[in-house]
């Protein structure tokens, strides 16, 4: 993907978790959202066997472009070495998602939006890939008949 690409996908994260965070002082009060979203990408990006370059530096600079203070980016640095290295539980992440912003609200679906345009950013998913998809959606309670949908949805715009 060029960097016009990861630009866009970028740009629609920064959209679509960019209200979990605040520039300056890390507030606590957004640990959770950040523990959780940054341990889930690494999580998926371990996915298919192997982390690439592409995707830490896709880590790393979606937590400059979301104006992470140093802390912050300490926090979601940490998380998404957790989650690489399947040091993890998902359905535990999940529910510390899920008691802080309930089924039914907003920022879960913009988690899992965000979640899938992490793994639909280089516009292939690998088998692994979407049974990680399919493990996270039935840890958030959604039906996996969502998957494709919202994969149609995030990619088209």
């Amino acid at each position: 993907m060029g960097s016009e690409g990861l630009g866009g996908v970028l740009r629609d994260l920064r959209g679509a978790i960019g209200g979990f965070f605040s520039g300056g002082n890390f507030d606590e009060a957004l640990r959770v959202p950040v523990e959780v979203s940054f341990g889930l990408m690494g999580w998926l990006a371990k996915a298919d066997g192997v982390v690439t370059s592409h995707e830490t530096d896709f880590a790393n600079r979606l937590m400059d472009d979301l104006g992470l203070p140093e802390r912050g980016k300490a926090i979601a640095h940490a998380a998404f070495l957790r989650g690489q290295r399947r040091e993890i539980d998902i359905n535990a992440e999940v529910g510390r998602f899920l008691a802080v912003h309930p089924k039914g609200s907003p920022e879960l679906g913009r988690l899992y939006d965000t979640l899938l345009r992490v793994v639909a950013a280089d516009d292939r998913i690998f088998a692994r890939e979407r049974t990680a998809l399919e493990t996270l959606t039935d840890a958030f309670g959604f039906p996996r008949a969502l998957i494709d949908a919202r994969l149609e949805a995030v990619r088209s715009g």
